[in-house]
């Protein structure tokens, strides 16, 4: 079951699009994971390698999680964030299968 940070109070979520050394991808993806900011995370292929989704307070604690939290981690070249301005769509509704 998914649970909704907004419902728990909190305001700022962010994607980030991280480009990670190589060798240090497994290692920082399992740091990534043990934040409690991190809501998802993922290895991908392109021009960035970890998909990271975060919930924070608001602004200012996704600045200082951006400043403190994900600046000390191993590896990391490269990151890009997009705050989510307005969800369009939240969850998906239970689908039945066609017969």
């Amino acid at each position: 079951m998914d649970i909704d940070p907004l419902q728990l109070g909190f305001e700022t979520l962010a994607i980030l699009w991280l480009t990670v050394d190589p060798a240090m991808m497994r290692r920082t993806a399992e740091a990534l994971a043990e934040h409690p900011e991190v809501a998802f995370a993922a290895a991908t292929t392109g021009p960035t390698n970890l998909l990271v989704f975060v919930a924070c307070r608001d602004v200012d604690s996704l600045y200082d999680y951006l400043e403190g939290a994900i600046g000390s981690l191993p590896g990391i070249r490269q990151l890009e964030s997009a705050p989510v301005i307005r969800n369009s769509k939240r969850a998906g509704t239970a689908q039945t299968p066609k017969p």
